[in-house]
């Protein structure tokens, strides 16, 4: 079968009008593999099957590494492919892999699809790192007039709700606009342990969506419409062949139908999200300029009030001292001055 795309020919259609770009931002916590999401893609536009890919050049378009166990000496070793760079940071500290924003842009038919890769939620640097994330998401995709997809990345094994989990989900639709909800997709990772199925999590996340619909009015469909099960451990069993490392072949039937599987519904996926109205990323951008001015605002007005509060206060204990000595009106209501 004829391969899709040369390796050397994986770049976006020249002299495209932006206006027709099909741009997708994907979200999810640190860890859901994000970064393999795109490196799977990569191959499967290169290669119609998984046997082609294994004689292929691998496409590694964003550094990675995984640890393998070794079957007969359970040695483990770290498969590693691409190179490290300032943008990705995959061995130190158990620190998050994406360090920045970045787009990959691949041709589809005679658009573009343009693919945003964006650092995880749920840093393992804090609180104050997932505030900078985030600041920095929003002022990248600011470049861009509007999103077809948001894809909100997802493992379906979560036993339970845990805080993290909850974190991530609200922190990832509390800087999405209302308008945002027809263009939320969830792709779950990993499927092919839950056999190509939502798992333990779809109950966790409907709880989450149905909260957030009482809390905020904003309904956020979790449908299999707009919900992708897929799996990329076939880009890792390419990165193993490609380092000498050889499966028997119970394994490698397992990772033909994954990738089989997984084709097919990155398919779906685009067809999907080309039918999503577009996104205006102003609105989205307004939102969270407004709930920045409220933030910034708040420390003022509680010092007001507080002010407010003092004054009240002088101005009863003033009356009381000039109903006992009426000489003191003559002095004026004290008060309380705001320090600039």
């Amino acid at each position: 079968m004829a391969r899709r795309n040369q390796p050397s020919m994986i770049k976006g259609n020249q002299h495209n009008d932006p206006s027709t770009d099909i741009n997708v931002l994907l979200l999810g916590q640190t860890g859901v593999g994000k970064s393999t999401f795109i490196n799977g893609l990569a191959n499967y536009l290169c290669n119609d099957t998984l046997e082609e890919a294994c004689n292929d050049k691998i496409q590694s378009v964003i550094p990675s590494a995984f640890s393998f166990t070794d079957d007969d000496t359970f040695e483990q070793k770290t498969i590693e492919i691409g190179q490290k760079n300032e943008h990705e940071d995959f061995n130190e500290d158990g620190r998050s892999c994406t360090q920045q924003c970045r787009s990959f842009v691949f041709p589809v038919g005679d658009k573009n699809l343009r693919i945003i890769d964006a650092p995880g939620i749920g840093d393992t640097r804090g609180l104050e790192q997932d505030t900078k994330n985030f600041h920095e998401i929003l002022t990248y995709i600011s470049q861009y007039e509007h999103l077809n997809g948001i894809c909100i990345l997802l493992k379906p094994n979560e036993e339970r709700l845990t805080i993290l989990f909850r974190f991530c989900i609200n922190e990832l639709l509390r800087h999405l606009h209302k308008s945002a909800s027809e263009n939320i997709i969830f792709v779950f990772t990993n499927a092919r342990a839950t056999f190509f199925k939502p798992g333990a999590t779809s109950k966790i996340l409907r709880a989450l969506l149905d909260q957030h619909k009482k809390e905020h009015d904003v309904d956020v469909s979790f449908s299999r419409e707009n919900t992708f099960l897929l799996d990329n451990e076939p880009f890792r069993y390419l990165a193993l062949r490609k380092n000498g490392v050889r499966l028997n072949n119970d394994q490698t039937l397992s990772y033909q139908k994954s990738w089989d599987h997984t084709v097919k519904e990155y398919s779906n996926l685009i067809n999907h999200i080309v039918t999503r109205p577009l996104h205006a990323v102003s609105n989205t951008l307004s939102l969270n300029e407004a709930e920045q001015l409220v933030r910034k605002l708040t420390r003022p007005i509680a010092e007001i009030a507080k002010l407010i509060q003092e004054n009240i206060q002088l101005a009863k204990q003033h009356k009381e001292n000039v109903l006992k000595n009426p000489q003191l009106a003559n002095q004026g209501l004290p008060q309380n001055e705001a320090k600039i």
